[in-house]
């Protein structure tokens, strides 16, 4: 057993009071700067669309600039309909609109160009698009300087009447049913 003399205990005993009363205000003091420091900051992630792998790219060439323009504009179209985006497929039919305009002023292309532009229904789009691939492939006959472009064509498209498209790629990336059948169709042609 320890013994500790009285009036040891008592000395101290004068400075319990201050000692609580510090240990106190330490403790309030520094909740209260808890509260007041401010909240974490929330932070969203930004919504990414996910998108389709559009094939191993061939290279080619055209003859002319304009040539070049329309398969450009086109590509963007088809492979805004491959990944189901309704909002680029209208932006690039209106690229592909104002390119087409200055070579072929037909009034039909005019007409479903700006018709796939206005519409957010990707069926619709679609629907539109086999227009749009017909008229292309004649504005690019005999325009290859070089390389070559594929024609492929879906039997399945739009009820088993099947349906035709342009590609920068021999890798099937069908516009007409996105990713619920990607791979569905074939290589029709090889264009140079």
């Amino acid at each position: 057993m320890v013994f500790v003399p009285l009036y040891s205990n008592l000395t101290h005993m004068k400075h319990v009071p201050y000692s609580l009363l510090l240990g106190m205000s330490i403790f309030l003091f520094s909740c209260k700067n808890e509260t007041k420091s401010e909240q974490p900051e929330i932070k969203i992630a930004p919504v990414v669309s996910q998108l389709i792998d559009l094939g191993e790219i061939e290279e080619v060439s055209f003859k002319t600039k304009g040539a070049l323009k329309v398969f450009h504009y086109y590509i963007k179209l088809k492979n805004s309909l491959v990944n189901t985006d309704a909002v680029l497929a209208a932006k690039a039919s209106l690229m592909l609109k104002d390119v087409i305009t200055s070579i072929d002023s037909q009034e039909s292309t005019i007409t479903v160009l700006e018709q796939i532009s206005i519409s957010s229904d990707i069926q619709e789009q679609r629907e539109k698009f086999v227009i749009v691939t017909a008229i292309v492939e004649k504005l690019l006959e005999n325009s290859v300087a070089k390389g070559s472009f594929f024609k492929q064509y879906c039997p399945m498209a739009f009820n088993n009447t099947g349906a035709y498209w342009l590609s920068n790629s021999k890798e099937i990336r069908n516009p007409y049913f996105g990713s619920k059948m990607l791979k569905c169709g074939r290589v029709d042609k090889e264009i140079n």
